[in-house]
């Protein structure tokens, strides 16, 4: 195994939080890998345009794993979504060293957004990890071979998965019965 980057360690760590049922544990850990992801892929723009852009970017993705179903540019009194993950989660942690209380995450699966409160469900951690480890920028990672995620049926080791964004995103688009489900509108 190669020797893993800060991308692999805290991916890695963040699955460990994720585990424990730590969302803020696992966010403190996810977004540097997410940030410095989106800077290879946008290196000239500033921290928070690029990560917007990428979780834009993966939203399908990341609502496929999330939820079990795709949603893309949810707006709730003119906030979107990734809007929210970026002010209400990375920002608060770089600032703030906490969560801001707005943004809540749950075990049930539900999705609850209003103007006081956007409450996703704890999958949203795990799919925009994935949406880390899939993304092409990320190809020459690995991690511990034990790690494996079970995706719409299929059972797929973290270090297959590393910069195969193509791969997962068919897996994605077979379980929907729509080759054109990531095609921008």
């Amino acid at each position: 195994m190669t020797q893993p980057s800060g991308v692999s360690r805290r991916i890695q760590q963040c699955v460990e939080h994720i585990q424990a049922r730590d969302w803020e544990g696992a966010l403190v850990n996810l977004f540097p890998a997410l940030d410095r992801t989106a800077k290879k892929r946008r290196p000239k723009e500033g921290v928070g345009a690029r990560i917007r852009a990428f979780l834009e970017e993966e939203e399908a993705l990341i609502s496929a794993v999330a939820t079990g179903n795709v949603f893309t540019r949810i707006s709730v009194n003119g906030v979107l979504i990734t809007d929210a993950l970026y002010r209400f989660g990375r920002t608060a942690i770089a600032h703030e060293g906490e969560l801001d209380p707005r943004l809540q995450f749950n075990d049930s699966g539900s999705v609850e957004i209003g103007a006081e409160r956007w409450n996703l469900p704890s999958n949203y951690i795990l799919g925009m990890s994935i949406a880390v480890i899939v993304a092409p920028e990320n190809q020459a990672e690995k991690i511990n071979d034990q790690l494996a995620f079970t995706l719409f049926g299929h059972q797929l080791r973290a270090n297959d998965l590393w910069g195969q964004k193509t791969m997962v995103k068919k897996i994605i688009c077979d379980r929907f019965g729509n080759p054109h489900l990531f095609e921008t509108r």
